[in-house]
């Protein structure tokens, strides 16, 4: 039925291509008697020359195309690429392990195809003609691989000229144009012209039909030069202007010039990233980096890599290094800005008009509820209408479409035959959805920290019987992460089982029976946990930190009094979940109180943090003081007007940040605060009123604090440093699992959470830190424990029989950031080293910043390594030993 519909709109759409191209082809006789299978390679000039061939040979060849999918094709998009029988190709220009393999399994379908005796048409560069004119293929390996697997097939080549400079190519903007647009654009001219009177582009196609033993020898290294110089035979194409009416408009244009493409400031690259990126791609290329391919200006097309090994590359390097970019790099110095977090993410959404609609309550944020889900459905039937959160993907979603959404959620997840369900979400509308749903189907959400690596995730797995895990199949497919022995609940399928009706009766009972959806709430008692965080380790294995209800809602309930918060404000949340501070402050506070959210989901992004505050306004930021340091250096005057208020948190805010704020950001207060996981997390903050900068601010009200001597255990006087102790209802009842040392001490009949921190208490009660007692560190507001990264070498390198320690992990906080040291005796490679904490699973921060090779590692009495005397090591440039070979 498809083919002879295929016949019709074939001859239809030469038709009405004849309207706008004047088609001249030389050597038709090329194809006298050519039968399938036939591979025909054309050259890509612009996005309108797969419509032009396709036409062309169908009545004879009968191709099936191989076609980019584009980023999200719709559905219309494809059923157009069923009906013509295409191969569809998906987006190679951002870096994924499921476009890798969607990608070779394209391929093994296309020899496949050939071997039946189908004709198949494949664009060997896999791009349009960037710069130029010319085609370039680079290190593409597509054709190197068919004609290797089917040595019978034809080949015919195809060679267009005239498109250079039309508006489906990048002559004009420098960049792909967008397919729908200019054919919609495109339709519109012809009915303008009155379709017989539009202008018409003359365009040039040459055949040429080749034997195989006229083709070089069959490898990508001597193939594709060869290609290139047929395509290219009669020199850079001119880009030629055809005007769009055939009386209006303008009857010529100015092309721009090419130019290279802008980098990143790659000056701030380290030394150490240069070498650990060359590191990669020599184990990529099973060879040693040749000098000259080490710098900057290299493209990985040079060093012999396609598109999928450039992709390969890349993820290695985002989830080695923790950060991510919008595009595959194309260069060594791309590289280099991808593992420093340098570089530039694409321009952030406009905020859609409703994200600034006024908001219907009048009152003051307040929570209102015992529970979270009890807490969520009451703000959401009252403030149906307002704004609740937005992110770049979910657009923005009044309080009445997040309840919909979640109790939609909530209908899947009461099936998951588990009552603990682990969740895996950047900041994101989809992460709110998840987290509300399994809140509002009576599950325990389980956030799990996918940056402490695969043993750690699948010891917090085992620890809490998990079996199920909530997160999104796009974020999966970019980092690469799996959890032993659960099964993802990935939130584009069961977005996708979400019929119309099913919508519609949610939204009915929304609307129509509030009463009904209040009483669909799980009814918890409020000191149940509602959810459960986990450490990032001073020990080897994280806690659990099981949060309640009252825990969370009695600390956000403590911030709404302290910063004095309107609906007027709107908070950007960029924290992960698993961040207690991404959870509770930039996540919960917000929605349960009638505050808008607009989410980012890389908070290494800082560009694009800048740009969502340009776009969407906030008056909040809540981070830590490395988050915000970076979004205040990304920024231009005047681009974070809106901020009145930032706190930070998680780590110890530098004196210049306050300085560097004050310029940025005039009418924002830097506001810094203490907190920690196990009291929900925000114990202290310096209230807005009365900010006092180099202190932690002031107990949250409700919450008590003490210090007490770490001899004796009594309480100290104030201006006294001793240990921080932590009382009152934001405090956690203690951690979950067998054999884990109870945080309490039981004190004048309260319990005490004894929080490993020294400080003291100044006569107006504000605190003062004095730093941390426990072997970690903080970087960027994350954990890094320094025995878990000692871990894996001291079983690499254990103790001699003779008791001699071999290896040592210290490291400090430094104004300018960690420094993370691995002292050994042996002959160690910084390259090397973080080679074997990758292959143990660490990923982001969690790697060393050097390696130095010592005579003996200082040990104590008791035969313990002395890290105290390490630490100095760090600290003391005057003790340092000669660094290790990198």
């Amino acid at each position: 039925m498809l083919r002879p519909l295929r016949y019709v709109a074939m001859i239809l759409g030469r038709l009405f291509l004849s309207l706008r191209y004047r088609i001249r082809i030389h050597g038709r006789e090329q194809l006298r008697g050519l039968k399938g299978p036939v591979l025909i390679l054309p050259n890509h000039p612009a996005l309108v020359d797969p419509v032009i061939l396709l036409s062309t040979f169908y009545s004879q060849l009968k191709p099936r195309p191989m076609m980019f999918e584009g980023a999200e094709p719709g559905r219309g998009f494809r059923a157009m690429m069923k009906f013509i029988n295409a191969i569809p190709i998906p987006n190679l220009a951002v870096a994924s392990k499921e476009a890798r393999a969607r990608t070779e399994q394209a391929l093994a379908n296309t020899v496949l195809a050939l071997r039946r005796g189908e004709s198949i048409l494949l664009w060997p560069a896999g791009h349009i003609q960037h710069n130029g004119g010319v085609e370039r293929l680079g290190s593409a390996r597509a054709v190197s691989d068919i004609l290797q697997q089917v040595p019978d097939v034809q080949v015919l080549l195809v060679r267009t000229r005239g498109l250079w400079g039309s508006s489906f190519g990048q002559a004009m903007l420098r960049k792909s144009p967008d397919l729908g647009g200019r054919l919609l654009a495109g339709v519109g001219w012809l009915f303008a012209n009155l379709l017989v009177l539009m202008p018409r582009r003359r365009l040039d196609i040459t055949l040429r039909r080749v034997r195989r033993d006229e083709l070089p020898e069959i490898t990508r290294d001597k193939l594709n030069p060869w290609l290139e110089a047929w395509y290219n035979a009669e020199g850079p194409a001119e880009p030629t202007y055809v005007p769009y009416h055939f009386l209006f408009g303008p009857r010529t244009a100015e092309f721009p010039k090419g130019s290279s493409l802008e980098g990143a400031d790659l000056d701030r690259v380290k030394p150490q990233t240069k070498e650990a990126i060359a590191k990669i791609l020599s184990d990529k290329l099973r060879r040693p980096l040749r000098e000259e391919e080490r710098q900057p200006q290299t493209t990985l097309d040079q060093l012999g890599m396609d598109s999928l090994d450039r992709m390969e590359v890349t993820l290695n390097v985002e989830q080695r290094f923790g950060f991510a970019g919008d595009e595959v790099p194309a260069t060594v110095g791309q590289l280099w800005a991808l593992a420093e977090g340098l570089v530039e993410r694409a321009e952030a959404k406009p905020a859609p008009p409703e994200w600034f609609a006024h908001p219907t309550d009048a009152a003051a944020p307040a929570i209102v509820g015992d529970t979270v889900g009890e807490a969520f459905v009451t703000r959401a039937l009252a403030s149906r209408k307002d704004v609740a959160a937005a992110d770049d993907l979910a657009g923005v979603l009044t309080y009445e479409r997040l309840l919909v959404g979640a109790l939609i959620m909530a209908r899947r997840f009461r099936k998951v035959p588990a009552a603990n369900v682990g969740l895996m979400m950047p900041a994101s509308v989809a992460g709110d959805l998840a987290l509300l749903g399994l809140c509002l189907a009576g599950k325990l959400p389980v956030i799990l920290n996918w940056t402490t690596g695969p043993a750690n995730l699948e010891h917090a797995a085992r620890l809490m019987g998990l079996t199920h895990i909530v997160t999104s199949k796009a974020f999966i497919d970019r980092t690469g992460i799996e959890v032993k022995c659960t099964e993802y609940l990935y939130l584009e399928q069961i977005r996708q089982g979400v019929g119309a009706w099913e919508k519609l009766r949610t939204l009915l009972s929304v609307k129509l029976f509030p009463g009904s959806v209040r009483a669909r709430v799980p009814r918890s008692d409020t000191d149940q946990p509602a959810v459960v965080l986990f450490t990032s380790g001073s020990e080897r294995a994280p806690k659990a930190v099981p949060l309640t209800h009252r825990n969370l809602l009695s600390n956000q309930r403590m911030g709404l009094a302290v910063f004095h918060l309107t609906h007027g404000d709107c908070v950007l949340g960029f924290l992960p979940l698993f961040h207690s501070f991404g959870l509770s402050v930039t996540t919960l506070l917000p929605l349960l109180s009638g505050i808008r959210v607009v989410h980012h989901p890389d908070p290494t992004d800082a560009g694009g943090l800048v740009r969502k505050i340009v776009a969407y306004k906030p008056t909040l930021l809540a981070a830590t003081p490395t988050f915000i340091s970076h979004i205040v250096e990304r920024a231009e005057p005047g681009q974070l007007a809106s901020v009145r208020m930032m706190v930070a948190g998680a780590e110890k805010t530098p004196e210049a940040l306050f300085e560097r704020v004050a310029r940025a950001a005039p009418a924002a207060k830097l506001l810094e605060g203490y907190g920690i996981t196990e009291c929900s997390p925000v114990v202290s903050a310096n209230p807005p009123e009365a900010n006092r900068p180099g202190t932690l601010g002031k107990p949250l009200p409700g919450v008590a604090v003490s210090v007490v001597d770490l001899e004796t255990g009594d309480e100290l006087p104030r201006e006294k440093m001793g240990m921080l102790l932590v009382s009152g209802p934001t405090v956690f009842p203690g951690y979950l699992g067998a054999d884990v040392p109870s945080p309490f001490q039981e004190r004048n009949g309260k319990r005490w959470y004894v929080t490993g921190d020294l400080a003291s208490i100044d006569a107006e009660g504000y605190i003062h830190f004095g730093g941390r007692l426990k072997r970690f560190l903080k970087a960027g507001g994350e954990m890094i424990s320094l025995p878990a990264l000692e871990e894996p070498f001291a079983k690499r390198y254990p103790s001699t029989e003779e008791g001699g320690v071999r290896v040592a992990v210290e490291g400090v906080e430094t104004p300018g950031g960690r420094k993370i040291v691995l002292f050994t005796t042996e002959a160690i490679r910084l390259d090397e080293a973080n080679d074997l904490l990758w292959e143990e699973g660490f990923r982001g921060v969690m790697r060393l910043d050097e390696v130095r090779r010592v005579k003996a590692i200082p040990v104590l009495g008791t035969g313990k390594t002395n890290y105290k005397e390490l630490r100095e090591w760090v600290t003391a440039a005057e003790r340092q030993p000669e660094p290790a070979a990198r």
